[in-house]
């Protein structure tokens, strides 16, 4: 998705801004071959009066269609889709004391991330549409100034969790849900992103590259049932009903390494299988997919199939890109699990910032 941001002075009129983002849309078609829809133009102003979208000034666009209607919350939010997306019961969470640990399991953000090729085209971007010098008048409105920016990103960019309608089986989202019922241009009706609750459960750490004696598994290297039950005789644990599994491969700090993050180790079908029938609510790693990329399973005969299995036929949760190295070094195996995705209405996946607690 092309994004252009333009020094505009205040001051211009809406004309001068119509033909400034028709022209600049109509280069970047011409010489760049994009898609006239999917060029965006921010004229260093205030928003919205500002954007640009498809060729064409957001304010007018909104003016001539109207803004997107809502969806009826009863329609997203019935007892029955509730029970769909929670298919396990929480398990007790340990009371905390005041002298708990906190690790912060996101990893930052910027332009540079790695990213999953199928969600490149939207990227990650963040750009100041309003610079504190914008409106420095001391004489006129005193000392006080501000400044503000815009987040252009893929919800499935850096740390994120998947919504369950990120992923169907034949056209089919968990608990039977036609896709075609609930797909819209605008997103999904049910199963997405704002029907993901606050997540407030006990965790464990499963860390397969300390079973193996390794800082990292090596590239492509798939995890096994057989490895997370290592996990769980070595360190003394056990993945309970109404938890959630993380799984330490010590891929974290290659985050600024694309290409050997992109390539990193990853869960197979079975060790998701294993994981969904100990009654997790979620599960999440430390590396870009939770399956290995690129590797096709010969039964299902399909990429991901931990997504397949997890998300599609089970209605649990998938939280990629964890920064789990700092976890797994203090030996926290135990921990209280904290997530509250974003209310994005209608998106197949929210950022995160998730953390682990550990009692002091």
């Amino acid at each position: 998705m092309p994004i252009v941001r333009v020094e505009w002075l205040a001051g211009r009129s809406t004309d001068q801004r119509r033909a400034l983002v028709g022209k600049i849309t109509d280069a970047l078609q011409d010489v760049a071959g994009s898609r006239r829809e999917s060029i965006k133009v921010i004229l260093h102003d205030i928003p919205p009066e500002n954007y640009g979208s498809g060729g064409g000034l957001i304010a007018d666009l909104e003016a001539q269609t109207g803004p997107r209607a809502e969806v009826p919350t009863e329609a997203r939010e019935g007892e029955q889709d509730r029970a769909i997306t929670s298919p396990a019961p929480r398990a007790p969470v340990p009371e905390l004391g005041g002298a708990s640990r906190v690790f912060d399991l996101e990893q930052p953000r910027a332009p540079e991330m790695p990213m999953y090729p199928t969600h490149r085209q939207a990227g990650y971007s963040y750009l100041l549409h309003r610079h504190h010098e914008d409106q420095y008048r001391p004489d006129e409105t005193g000392p006080r100034t501000s400044a503000a920016g815009v987040i252009i990103c893929g919800e499935h960019s850096g740390t994120h969790i998947d919504a369950i309608c990120h992923q169907a089986d034949d056209l089919t989202l968990y608990g039977g849900v036609p896709v075609g019922e609930v797909q819209s241009s605008h997103g999904f009706s049910k199963l997405a992103a704002e029907e993901i609750p606050p997540i407030l459960a006990p965790g464990v750490l499963l860390d397969v590259a300390a079973s193996k004696g390794v800082e990292s598994l090596e590239p492509g290297r798939v995890v096994t049932v057989e490895d997370l039950e290592a996990c769980c005789e070595g360190q003394g644990v056990s993945v309970e009903p109404g938890s959630v599994a993380l799984v330490h491969t010590g891929n974290a700090p290659y985050w600024n390494d694309t290409e050997r993050y992109l390539a990193g180790p990853g869960m197979s079908t079975d060790a998701s299988r294993w994981l969904a029938e100990k009654g997790v609510i979620a599960v999440g790693a430390d590396n870009m997919a939770w399956d290995v990329p690129g590797l096709v399973d010969p039964d299902l005969g399909c990429l991901l199939p931990g997504h397949l299995i997890l998300l599609a036929r089970r209605g649990i949760y998938i939280i990629e890109n964890l920064k789990t190295d700092e976890l797994a070094a203090a030996g926290a195996h135990r921990f209280t699990f904290v997530c509250t995705p974003l209310k994005l209405v209608g998106a197949t996946g929210s950022p995160v910032r998730p953390l682990a607690v550990v009692p002091g």
